[in-house]
């Protein structure tokens, strides 16, 4: 092959050759799409209530919405609403085409954890900080522990949780002297 025709073939990563071709099935496209939809639907709803949340913070000062500790917040949700929006907008093909959704064992798992996670959130104001934190982290261990021998119930599933716990809420209320919600025991 001379140069002159070496010159006319693009070389191996160059962006003149494309991306390959990938193929989905419909079935698989539309899952993905599903998937697509309700994430940006449960992140639309989240920055929706952080935004809501950033509005009513009070104003320090006379600097006006400059001065607010919900400035911050407020600006990640309303990018956080666009973002979604934007998934949601692109997953619409879902709406038209819908196709039944098989929940894997991962998806499973994503679910439970989430379900868990917003527990523990409602927990805390009933419960306060301490209890709430070393109930979900036991969860947690003992759901996705390989192994639930009672010995590791007992050493990290509870040891861990503990440590854990007294851990991050001396981090947070003594040296960052952030107030943790307390409990109907005060705790």
């Amino acid at each position: 092959m001379s140069e002159e025709d070496r010159a006319d073939q693009p070389e191996a990563g160059d962006p003149s050759r494309g991306a390959p071709a990938q193929h989905l099935s419909a079935e698989r496209a539309g899952a993905e799409n599903a998937g697509d939809f309700f994430a940006g639907l449960v992140i639309f709803l989240i920055a929706l209530y952080t935004g809501y949340e950033s509005i009513n913070m009070p104003f320090y000062g006379d600097s006006g919405v400059w001065g607010s500790p919900g400035l911050t917040p407020g600006l990640i949700s309303a990018v956080l609403v666009l973002l979604s929006a934007m998934l949601m907008f692109r997953a619409r093909n879902f709406a038209r085409h819908h196709v039944g959704i098989s929940i894997s064992p991962v998806m499973k798992r994503g679910l439970g954890t989430f379900a868990l996670i917003v527990a523990y959130v409602a927990a805390i104001p009933y419960a306060g900080y301490g209890p709430a934190t070393f109930i979900m982290l036991f969860v947690f261990q003992t759901i996705y522990a390989k192994s639930r021998s009672l010995s590791f119930l007992i050493i990290w599933s509870l040891g861990l949780s503990a440590v854990l716990t007294i851990a991050l809420y001396y981090v947070f209320a003594e040296l960052f002297l952030i107030p943790m919600p307390k409990g109907p025991l005060g705790v």
